[in-house]
């Protein structure tokens, strides 16, 4: 029985993402609908190239590589492709002979046998996935592979890997993971060399392994989504859970008529790979305004809510989505004559629960009863049914509330509260009658905590507020929040933040946007990872369309201060207008730590939308460098990324007692029968081989200088015994 060792780069890596410019009337190109529902395949001469044909790419196999060219729009002034091909394969350091082959078609794949190794390309409708298959192993060495792509779009190095970009599109390659057959896994960096990508699987995972082993990296970034449609569209929001590998659920409206707008979904895997394209949610004759909608981890699905004008009568409903798209009856949540108070419901949000274990959903809304307007929330259960019957009412009595916000989760208990955090904009009572920005908590079992308190209170105006996930720190949990403030109503606004404490409630604030005077920043919304935070927000700059732009920021306790760690603006396009923005971290709340976030906005010129895979804090994929301290033979390797809630990982090459020593740079002569020296400082020593180091999820932490060098007993050099690597340095990102 023959071994296989599948080395793959796939559609969390090519991923796409287009413009779209070209007249105003031109027809939108589609993306998510069913405009093609099979890959097509062609070959139009003998010994010529083999093509293929999806719904976003079409790409172009020979015998040394593959040709992807993305779609970036009909109005796209030429083809911009990418050129892949294996430049060369080590195992172990040593180079493996390749030679040009023939491409055959195999089912949905393309086969390329390459001598030493044999390259697939499983073809989807809308991604690629590409593998290097390798038949025998000369060693248990690292496998290392570089993949040359020649292209005149230019190369960026992001999170997890590379954008090539230009004004019209880019094209993110990005998200390499090893997988052996027993389903180990192992995330792996990108790296550019200027000319190509550097992907390698350590030592310590392929001496281990079971055959087959799978890097899988992939090609997609979703945009044109609802393009099939020429009906107007609206409130993009987004959600995801972590079931299933992953579950993302966009939510839109579409407006049939002036009093007839339905609601439409799209659901995703955890690789932003499409799972179900634009189902209906709610199709009917009742008119589904204000969109929201949230993820529950442990029942796998999802729950929308809306404003429902039903003959006049504003109520606030809601469907259950399960993971695999399947779309529940619509109920009511709140709706006089029918269940809970009188009076008309408005602006209804929804936040989700991370929690392993049953849960509940939390809807708030603002509710109209003659003069009186004021802030409600029920719960409901995962599988739609009503916690209580009647709301419970969180803004104080008698005011005038409206546009509510509830973070997309109430987080993970960890011995902390598990509260969600309700924001809303209230009318103060005097002149100027100003809008002012409150908040409440609200525990994951229903329970009202304290009473209203005031977030945004000044002489301007303070509105549209979005209220995130919490943040763990010190044995502390912080709920950040954002808003847009102006100094009177139709001046330019710029978006603030805010922190708040369980332990002591305001925390520091900060101004979030930037740009030159006379910038307009507005329609903020947030959400954390549980580590940093992301605020987007729609930005135009004074004669120009609004962009979408996306800041991530970090809270540091210890300064009690907020610190921008990145800035972008999403590669949206000057000449065209943008808006509707959501964000929810990836694992919103939950228990893993990730910095990827999901952003989804609309693109108003051409009726669409965009849903970004943003990277959060991007950091670099060149974390390591390593200082000659080797004393003896000893190899030393690094792996993964030293970014707060991800993981280190050092691997020593040597039998015997085997381990590290983690610590600060440094320079010391040992003096003890040898020359070496430790590179590292105040160290800790771990016994074994490989060290796992999960960085603690602590914002302070950002920019501390660490050390790592290895040790073996089966060396020869210090005392006839002992043998020192190389030392590597890493700075906290």
């Amino acid at each position: 029985m023959r071994n296989l060792l599948f080395f793959a780069v796939s559609s969390s890596v090519l991923c796409v993402a287009a413009s779209a410019q070209g007249p105003v009337g031109a027809p939108s190109p589609h993306r998510g609908c069913a405009s093609i529902d099979r890959v097509l395949f062609d070959a139009p001469a003998d010994g010529g190239p083999l093509w293929a044909l999806g719904r976003t790419w079409k790409a172009g196999f020979d015998g040394l590589g593959v040709t992807v060219i993305p779609y970036f729009g009909s109005a796209a002034p030429q083809n911009f492709p990418l050129r892949l091909e294996v430049a060369g394969a080590t195992v172990g350091g040593q180079p493996l002979a390749l030679e040009p082959g023939a491409p055959r078609r195999d089912g949905e794949r393309v086969c390329t046998p390459r001598g030493a190794l044999t390259e697939v390309v499983a073809t989807g409708l809308d991604q690629l996935e590409q593998s290097f298959v390798f038949t025998t192993l000369p060693n248990r060495g690292a496998i290392a592979v570089e993949v040359r792509v020649d292209t005149e779009l230019a190369a960026t190095p992001i999170d997890g890997g590379l954008r090539f970009a230009n004004a019209w599109g880019h094209v993110d390659y990005t998200k390499a993971v090893a997988v052996d057959a027993a389903g180990q896994r192992q995330a792996l960096d990108i790296n550019w060399t200027g000319a190509a990508a550097h992907i390698e699987i350590p030592a310590a995972f392929v001496r281990t392994a079971t055959l087959p082993i799978v890097l899988d990296p992939t090609l997609n970034y979703w945009y044109l989504l609802g393009s099939s449609s020429a009906q107007p569209q609206y409130d993009s929001g987004a959600a995801t859970i972590q079931a299933l590998g992953g579950r993302t659920l966009m939510t839109w409206r579409r407006q049939f008529s002036a009093t007839d707008q339905d609601c439409f979904g799209l659901m995703f895997d955890g690789n932003l790979g499409l799972v179900a394209t634009d189902f209906p949610i709610d199709i009917g004759t009742e008119d589904w305004q204000h969109v929201a909608v949230a993820g529950n981890n442990y029942a796998q699905n999802f729950l929308v809510v809306a404003e429902a004008n039903i003959a006049g009568y504003h109520a606030i409903r809601g469907s259950v989505i399960s993971a695999a798209a399947v779309v529940g009856a619509r109920f009511d949540i709140e709706r006089a004559g029918s269940v809970g108070f009188a009076g008309n419901n408005y602006h209804p949000d929804v936040g989700g629960d991370p929690y392993g274990g049953p849960g509940y959903y939390t809807v708030v809304f603002h509710k109209q009863m003659g003069a009186s307007s004021e802030i409600y929330f029920k719960q409901v259960t995962p599988a739609g049914g009503l916690a209580f019957v009647n709301p419970i009412l969180l803004s104080a009595s008698n005011v005038t509330a409206s546009k509510p916000s509830i973070s997309k989760s109430c987080g993970q208990s960890n011995g902390l509260p598990a509260y969600w955090f309700v924001t809303w904009q209230q009318t103060y009572p005097l002149p100027p009658n100003d809008q002012e920005v409150y908040g409440r908590y609200v525990n994951w079992n229903g329970a009202v905590i304290g009473s209203p308190f005031g977030l945004g209170i000044t002489n301007g105006e303070e509105t549209a507020p979005s209220a995130g996930s919490p943040i763990d720190a010190g044995g502390v949990r912080y709920w950040p929040m954002t808003y847009a403030w102006s100094a009177a109503v139709g001046l330019p606004r710029e978006v603030r933040c805010r922190v708040m404490a369980s332990n002591g409630g305001y925390q520091t604030a900060t101004v979030v946007s930037a740009g030159p005077p006379g910038t307009d920043a507005a329609a903020p919304e947030m959400d954390s990872d549980g580590n940093r935070f992301v605020v987007a927000m729609n930005v135009a700059s004074p004669g120009l369309p609004r962009k979408v732009e996306a800041v991530t920021l970090a809270y540091l306790p210890a300064s009690n201060s907020l610190r921008v760690e990145a800035r972008s603006d999403l590669q949206t396009v000057a000449a065209e207008d943008y808006a509707d923005c959501d964000v929810c971290a990836d694992f919103s709340g939950g228990p893993a730590a990730t910095p990827r976030y999901v952003i989804s906005f609309s693109e108003q010129t051409w009726n669409t939308f965009r849903l970004a895979a943003f990277g959060g804090y991007a950091g670099s994929t060149n974390f390591f460098a390593f200082r000659p301290s080797q004393c003896g033979a000893l190899p030393i390797t690094a792996s993964g990324s030293p970014v707060l809630g991800q993981t280190v990982r050092i691997d020593v090459g040597s039998s015997g007692i085997t381990g590290t020593l983690l610590g600060f740079p440094g320079q010391i002569p040992i003096n003890a029968g040898c020359n070496c020296w430790l590179g590292v400082t105040q160290g800790i020593t771990f016994v074994g081989n490989q060290l796992q180091w999960l960085v603690p999820t602590n914002a302070a932490y950002v920019g501390l200088p660490l050390a790592v060098q290895g040790w073996s007993f089966s060396g020869s050099q210090c005392l006839g015994t002992i043998d020192i690597s190389d030392t590597v340095d890493f700075t906290i990102r």
